[in-house]
């Protein structure tokens, strides 16, 4: 992604004036044009319409400032602000949290990695997306059927820390402390103390990750999976699950399977996730073609599954949906 760097040799703020290497402004433009058979997918309706931060999207139009300081010997701080917005009516999308529920926080580089304290993308989110097919897009069936191994993709409050690659591999770790917990839960809701687990490997054409998540209520989850490029086309795969051992049910189960075939500049990818304990498959075709080096079209056709249906398995009545949508996305 190409970015827009802007250099401040010095901030005035209060009379005292703050030394900053650099700060960064970037973000994504994403709209669609699609329908569903059902507005299961989050649409007003199930007419063809304007799509914009919504599952039919490639992802969520957003914008953002991150910036770095060198504070000398090989050590730097860095702190990043992300805000969601829909192209559809300039409202804020937000992705929990407040006003910059995307990311809200602050970090510290050097050789030993990268300790980070903040909002921020769970380290489990980005050991499923070194191998997951479609980029981790917003009509990803990886993430809508399993998550990220079992969880969401954010977390608040979190204390990470991201290993320097190590001949390939690297570690993520994280914990959200149990001290950090809204007081508006009930305590029979509350989840307790969070601890999040990663290693990946990312070597030539071979990538794969192990991610392992768990809460002191007894949720926890876990995803393996790995993609291996060819060169004209790649394929991926993993096995996920996720359990509640505080009642001993399976909330999450199975498998995913895909690949990707270069066609000239279409990449075009076929992804399926089967949840093999509800009986549920979820598929999604896209095509996507450069425009540029920062622009692409897509073109997305996805089923979301929804189980078992017969109302005494399912007593929300819950149907299967299909969707689908071209859109263009802008990265900056």
């Amino acid at each position: 992604m190409k970015k827009t760097l802007i250099a401040l040799a010095a901030v005035a703020a209060t009379g005292a004036a703050f030394a900053q290497s650099s700060v960064t402004l970037y973000g994504v433009a994403d709209i669609s044009l699609g329908a569903a058979s059902d507005p299961g997918l989050g649409l007003i309706n199930d007419d063809f319409q304007a799509i914009s931060a919504n599952t039919l999207n490639n992802g969520n139009s957003r914008w953002g400032v991150r910036g770095v300081e060198d504070l000398g010997g090989g050590l730097k701080a860095g702190f990043n602000f992300e805000q969601g917005l829909s192209l559809a009516d300039g409202s804020l999308a937000q992705s929990g949290g407040g006003a910059f529920g995307r990311a809200a926080n602050l970090s510290l580089m050097g050789n030993f990695g990268e300790v980070r304290l903040g909002r921020s993308l769970s380290t489990s989110f980005y050991a499923v997306t070194m191998w997951e097919l479609t980029g981790a897009a917003n009509y990803s069936v990886v993430g809508n059927q399993f998550g990220f191994a079992g969880a969401g993709p954010r977390d608040s409050a979190a204390i990470m820390y991201f290993s320097p690659n190590m001949g390939g591999f690297t570690v993520g770790a994280s914990t959200v402390l149990e001290g950090n917990q809204p007081v508006a839960v009930p305590p029979a809701l509350q989840l307790g103390a969070k601890y999040d687990l990663s290693v990946g490997y990312a070597n030539g054409p071979l990538v794969a990750s192990f991610a392992y998540n768990t809460q002191e209520n007894g949720v926890e989850g876990y995803a393996l999976g790995a993609k291996y490029n060819f060169g004209a086309f790649t394929i991926a795969g993993s096995y996920q699950n996720a359990e509640n051992e505080a009642d001993g049910t399976t909330r999450g189960e199975g498998f995913t399977i895909g690949g990707t075939a270069n066609l000239g500049p279409v990449a075009l990818t076929l992804d399926i996730a089967r949840d093999t304990e509800f009986k549920d498959t979820d598929w999604v075709l896209e095509a996507k073609y450069p425009l540029s080096k920062r622009t692409f079209v897509y073109g997305v056709a996805m089923r979301d599954g929804k189980g078992k249906t017969s109302a005494t398995n399912n007593p929300t009545g819950a149907i299967n949906v299909t969707g689908y949508a071209v859109g263009i996305r802008h990265n900056f």
